[in-house]
């Protein structure tokens, strides 16, 4: 096992370990605003928008131009975007999950508790986030790899307090749901090696495990995030969080 690594398993341990160091604050305050949360969800959405282009979609196209020839090289790369979106929206249908905050009448075939569904719709959430991540590593480039950890790092705390105040809405108790975020994060590691793997095989799978990434992230993003950020009239504070969100970003992407 070389360097490269041994820096992927630690950066992607403190990705998916800052879900539960986000839930912390349950201990010292009963609830949070729906402004606050929105301000911090916008971060976390901020955050995945840019580091989605900037280290994945972008850097899948320079690579493309590199390994592949004039004509075959965006036909793969939007394949394989696309081809993202589509396997996160098939997991996502087939896994009995429940959204956070949303409040729908979704109907489950699988008998299971709302506390178990959240805990799922986070885990859900987060592997496309540890798939980034590995592939950020898999590219040979560890300042990006470390970029990409960071950023996902930096997001992952403001969703785990949401997390938490919703399994604590459900009658978890402080302790589970601190434990529950902190498991539901420990997903990326598991799809950080996923990642990993499926990028360093040959250089000519770099480009498209990297489009196929920044695929499942933009769903996320679009899917999960967008739609929550607007929906309670907390317009102002959703775009400073992600505003705030994009230069973190920036920051991080132009020192590493």
């Amino acid at each position: 096992m070389n360097m490269v690594s041994y820096t992927a398993i630690v950066w992607t341990l403190i990705a998916g370990i800052a879900t539960g160091l986000g839930a912390i604050p349950i201990y010292f305050k009963k609830e949070f605003s729906k402004k606050s949360l929105d301000v911090g969800l916008g971060f976390s959405a901020g955050v995945m928008l840019v580091a989605s282009f900037l280290s994945l979609i972008i850097p899948s196209v320079s690579e493309a131009k590199e390994v592949y020839t004039y004509n075959v090289g965006l036909p793969i790369i939007l394949i394989s975007l696309f081809t993202g979106y589509l396997f996160i929206i098939f997991i996502h249908d087939i896994l009995p999950h429940e959204h956070l905050i949303k409040h729908t009448d979704m109907k489950h075939r699988k008998k299971m508790s709302r506390v178990a569904l959240i805990v799922l719709a986070i885990s859900l959430h987060n592997f496309p986030e540890g798939l980034a991540v590995g592939v950020g590593f898999g590219s040979g480039d560890e300042g990006s790899g470390i970029a990409l950890a960071l950023a996902i790092a930096l997001q992952n705390m403001p969703e785990g307090l949401v997390v938490a105040f919703g399994l604590l809405s459900e009658g978890a108790s402080k302790h589970k749901a601190f434990a529950m975020a902190l498991l539901s994060g420990l997903v990326e590691p598991v799809a950080a090696a996923i990642g990993f793997i499926s990028s360093s095989v040959t250089h000519y799978s770099l480009p498209i495990a990297l489009s196929f990434a920044g695929g499942t992230m933009l769903f996320v993003i679009c899917q999960e995030m967008l739609p929550e950020l607007f929906r309670e009239g907390h317009e102002k504070h959703a775009t400073l969080g992600v505003i705030v969100g994009v230069m973190s970003m920036l920051a991080i992407d132009y020192y590493f």
